[in-house]
C-alpha cells in the first residue's frame, strides 16, 4: 500500500494516527509545509520500505523508533530543521548522505 501526499501544501503536524497504518509500504509527505516533530511511534510502521519527509519544516531529533524499520530501503528527511544523531540501525546507516542534507548538525 502506498500513500503519496507530496506537494499538497499540507500544514501542521504529522498526525500520530498515521503510525497506525502498519501495512503501509511507502509514505511520501515531501514538499509540504509540515511542522513539529516526527511522531515517536513511527517505528510501529514496520512494513515501510520508502519514507520521504524532505522539504518540510520539521524539527527535533529523529525518533529512535526509526531503527525498528527493518525493510526501509529509501529514506529522505533532507531540508528540514532536524538535529541530533541518526538512530543506529543497519537500514538508516546505509542511507546516502543526501538523505539527511540541509538539516542542523
Amino acid at each position: 500500500m502506498l500513500l503519496d501526499l507530496s506537494s499538497n501544501n499540507l500544514v501542521g503536524h504529522i498526525p500520530s494516527e498515521l503510525t497506525s497504518l502498519t501495512e503501509l509500504r511507502s509514505l511520501n509527505l515531501s514538499r509540504n509545509h509540515l511542522t513539529g516533530r516526527i511522531p515517536e511511534k513511527i517505528g510501529g510502521m514496520k512494513s515501510l520500505e520508502s519514507f520521504d519527509l524532505s522539504l518540510n519544516n520539521l524539527y527535533g531529533e529523529l525518533p529512535i523508533s526509526l531503527s525498528m524499520l527493518n525493510f526501509l530501503s529509501s529514506f529522505n528527511v533532507s531540508y528540514n530543521n532536524l538535529s541530533g544523531r541518526i538512530p543506529m540501525s543497519t537500514q538508516l546507516q546505509s542511507m546516502k548522505e543526501s538523505s539527511f542534507l540541509g538539516n542542523k548538525p
